[in-house]
């Protein structure tokens, strides 16, 4: 049966060169809201106007790292030509904040080529099209005549105003698309929510216990491994139960880079501002940035050791099976579960790895009603299904550490409706070939 599933085709995330980035698709369902509360508003902005703005740091433009798709000094110069050439360029997008602090969501690397050539000076014009005579110039040894049009140009900006929700935000901005490829969930939270949090991701994104446990298999040119690592916090420093009720996984990773770039203060208003609730029920297990890179650390480093290069996949390891992109349940989960496991009990499953990877096989593909499949696919997002898939995976190392025999265990999961009631069997009977006799009269 597992080998059926997973040599089908999975579809994945895709990179900022278009090719898959290693990650499976984990379908972004925008949840229904009013179309009243979209509050949007048009402005013409003089290009000098945008230089204040970021001479007083009142835009931001976090560089959204693309890879392949980041503009390099030619296509930077392109644009300056087309401002020389007064050539209208595309609508900026950008969400103003309570105190009129513009972020900006798409038209980054348009801003990002102001700036450094306007402001910073970063950079001389190359590759140009029309305007060969001025290869080779920096801003201020233009004709003055090309820098009056370059800072009188009048920019179209769509700015989304602050009291617009911002689940709200985050739809509209799901609907743009640039440079061909619509702007991924993170890549959205990356501009909205932009701090410390960003920072923090970025560098473990890239970090070696990462890309070893991952075997550099995830292509972050859109925050692919960065959205894993903020799905990975966002349930250790909140805790399953925290999970909402109507089941909005991007408001709850959302609100986690938040809380994130609050540490390790995170005074109740500035939880009561990100969550909208009463900070007394509001349980936050892990508090500064230190902790958790503790926590990822050890998560990695575990995840290496017990699966190898099979680490957070749905082909299990030793079972010559098609090595499956990441999923990213399973690197959420596992990474919570092998974080806050003892060192003693770690060594144990480690000990006993090769009856551990059996078991996760009969776990993931058993015949009963609810095995971890469901869970880490279609019911991925529901709030039975994070449950599900922790308490299983939790089952899951308990007999795996048991002296149990392996077959008569496996009988059991296969044979029985669920997979809670399988572990019950399992982890409260001695004589399992009993248990297995009894449930086999049982159906005669």
């Amino acid at each position: 049966m597992a080998e059926n599933i997973i040599n089908e085709y999975i579809p994945q995330e895709l990179a900022a060169d278009g090719r898959e980035a290693g990650v499976e698709l984990d379908e972004f369902k925008p949840f229904p809201f009013d179309s009243e509360k979209i509050s949007i508003s048009d402005k013409r902005v003089p290009l000098q106007t945008l230089i204040r703005r970021l001479e007083q740091g009142t835009i931001s433009a976090p560089a959204i790292q693309r890879g392949a798709g980041l503009w390099d000094d030619d296509q930077q110069s392109r644009l300056i030509e087309s401002l020389m050439l007064k050539i209208p360029v595309p609508l900026f997008y950008v969400a103003e904040d309570e105190d009129s602090a513009w972020k900006v969501v798409d038209g980054l690397q348009r801003v990002t080529a102001i700036d450094r050539y306007v402001k910073r000076k970063e950079f001389t014009l190359s590759g140009l099209e029309f305007l060969g005579e001025l290869e080779g110039f920096q801003f201020d040894k233009l004709p003055q005549k090309f820098q009056n049009r370059i800072l009188e140009t009048e920019l179209q900006f769509a700015i989304i105003n602050p009291s617009t929700p911002q689940n709200v935000q985050r739809n509209v901005f799901k609907r743009l698309n640039t440079g061909g490829l619509p702007l991924t969930a993170q890549e959205i939270r990356h501009a909205l929510y932009y701090g410390p949090s960003a920072d923090l991701l970025a560098e473990l994104a890239n970090s070696l216990t990462f890309k070893n446990a991952t075997t550099g298999s995830v292509n972050d040119s859109r925050m692919a491994a960065r959205e894993l690592i903020l799905r990975f916090f966002a349930f250790l420093v909140r805790g399953v139960e925290s999970y909402p009720k109507n089941e909005d996984m991007d408001d709850f990773l959302s609100g986690t880079m938040q809380l994130i770039n609050f540490m390790p203060e995170l005074l109740p208003r500035d939880v009561q501002k990100v969550l909208g609730d009463d900070v007394s029920n509001v349980q936050i297990r892990y508090r500064t940035h230190d902790q958790l890179r503790e926590k990822f650390d050890a998560a990695m480093k575990r995840a290496a050791l017990l699966f190898d290069i099979y680490a957070f996949r749905k082909s299990p390891p030793d079972h010559n099976l098609y090595r499956t992109p990441i999923n990213k349940s399973l690197f959420e989960a596992w990474a919570v579960l092998l974080s806050e496991m003892a060192d003693n009990d770690f060594a144990a499953l480690l000990k006993n790895k090769k009856r551990f990877y059996s078991l996760l096989y009969a776990v993931t593909y058993s015949s009963a009603n609810d095995d971890l499949s469901r869970y880490i696919s279609r019911d991925s997002h529901k709030i039975q299904g994070v449950k599900k898939r922790y308490g299983i995976l939790r089952g899951l190392i308990k007999i795996s550490m048991t002296e149990k025999d392996l077959n008569d265990s496996i009988a059991i999961i296969d044979k029985t409706k669920t997979l809670e009631g399988a572990f019950q069997l399992i982890l409260n009977n001695d004589n399992l070939r009993d248990v297995i006799r009894e449930m086999e009269s049982s159906h005669d």
